[in-house]
């Protein structure tokens, strides 16, 4: 049960806050479709936590008619509009100041792709394995599938695939986003981390020309710099659900992924790795692509011990000593470990308030046992 609330609170979250983005991108198409879910989120949350049901249902009735009105505009927006004609939106336009570069044989050269990924150099990667804890099994799959075959280059001259596609797959808030960051620091690679959110877009066929053009800006990187390169599609099932239904951007998108992906260019060097939270949604021509899926779990005892040990370890020893953190993990069961880095950091506030004489405590331990209830 626990888990479900989280589950779905998470879910929630994610909606509503990607329906006010879309919102402000005059996305009205996604929008109200984020919106709608985070409010169907909220009723799902409602019927596993009764405690709370007015609360969310409240709450939901209310943003599903914020949804409705943002659907009349979005019906306004879709009418057809002149061929040269964009869409006024902040993605349309790009900033130099993060320019990148892109293929020019697509017609969009000089233009930046800071608004649709986040780039970083090898050098601006500080953690690898050895700061993610626990994932022993997803770290042993990828060390075998790429790192090795990196590190041993001459022992593995064979000819591999130009490209690798790897999905992580699990709940949300386990940590794939730093475990991918954590890869390419192993093998030393600059890694992209590319905002799917901003490549949705409810005019047919820009999802694809948004998706060609971002994979075009990579492969010129990579042959510019004779390197290799990790790409990082976060929430992938945004652009890559099964096609069919009433997700217009999956029909332009999922034929660009696939071309890309392995079929009209190679992406030599490319590592791409991708995450989800429902494997069942994703197309299953986008999912064959995928020839390692790797599952990053809810982390058990031994991690939230660790996981609680690593987010407090600023603390002063008169306060660190006195949690019991077998404790603190049992009472943790279920929470993931975005969840157990908010407990903490609650908890550092409250120590903070402590130390500054305007609150009281007798037993630190019971005060992070309370917030941890509160969470769950």
């Amino acid at each position: 049960m626990n888990y479900q609330v989280e589950y779905y609170r998470n879910l929630y979250e994610k909606c509503y806050k990607e329906g006010l983005q879309a919102n402000d991108r005059q996305n009205f198409a996604l929008a109200y479709k984020k919106l709608s879910e985070s409010a169907q989120y909220l009723r799902k949350l409602a019927s596993v936590d009764l405690a709370n049901k007015e609360i969310y249902t409240a709450r939901a009735d209310k943003i599903q008619r914020i949804a409705t009105a943002l659907q009349t505009k979005a019906n306004e927006q879709a009418q057809p509009c002149p061929a040269n004609q964009r869409v006024d939106s902040p993605y349309n336009g790009y900033s130099p100041s993060q320019a990148v570069g892109s293929d020019t044989s697509g017609g969009f050269a000089d233009e930046d792709m800071s608004a649709y990924y986040t780039f970083y150099s090898a050098g601006d990667l500080v953690d690898g394995f050895d700061k993610v804890i626990g994932l022993e099994e997803a770290k042993e799959a990828i060390t075998e599938y790429v790192i090795n075959p990196i590190r041993y280059a001459d022992a593995y001259s064979y000819n591999f695939l130009s490209s690798k596609c790897i999905l992580l797959e699990g709940p949300p808030g386990t940590g794939k986003t730093t475990f991918a960051k954590a890869v390419a620091k192993e093998i030393e690679q600059p890694f992209a981390l590319v905002n799917v959110a901003a490549m949705v877009n409810c005019y047919v066929g820009e999802t694809g020309k948004t998706i060609d053009k971002v994979f075009a800006s990579l492969r010129r990187y990579v042959e510019e710099h004779n390197c290799g390169i990790t790409v990082f599609f976060d929430e992938f099932d945004e652009i890559a659900k099964s096609r069919g239904g009433d997700d217009k951007a999956s029909q332009t998108a999922v034929p660009a992924l696939l071309r890309n992906l392995d079929g009209v260019k190679e992406n030599k060097n490319f590592l791409i790795l991708a995450n989800t939270n429902c494997k069942e949604s994703l197309d299953a021509g986008i999912l064959s692509r995928f020839r390692r899926k790797i599952y990053i779990p809810l982390p058990d005892k031994n991690m939230r011990v660790q996981f609680f040990k690593s987010k407090l370890s600023q603390l002063e020893a008169n306060f660190f000593e006195r949690l019991d953190f077998e404790q603190l993990a049992d009472a943790s069961d279920g929470l993931s470990g975005r969840a157990i880095a908010q407990i903490c950091d609650d908890f550092l506030h409250f120590i903070g308030g402590v130390k500054a004489g305007i609150r009281s405590c007798e037993d630190f331990n019971q005060a992070l046992l309370d917030i941890i209830i509160k969470q769950k």
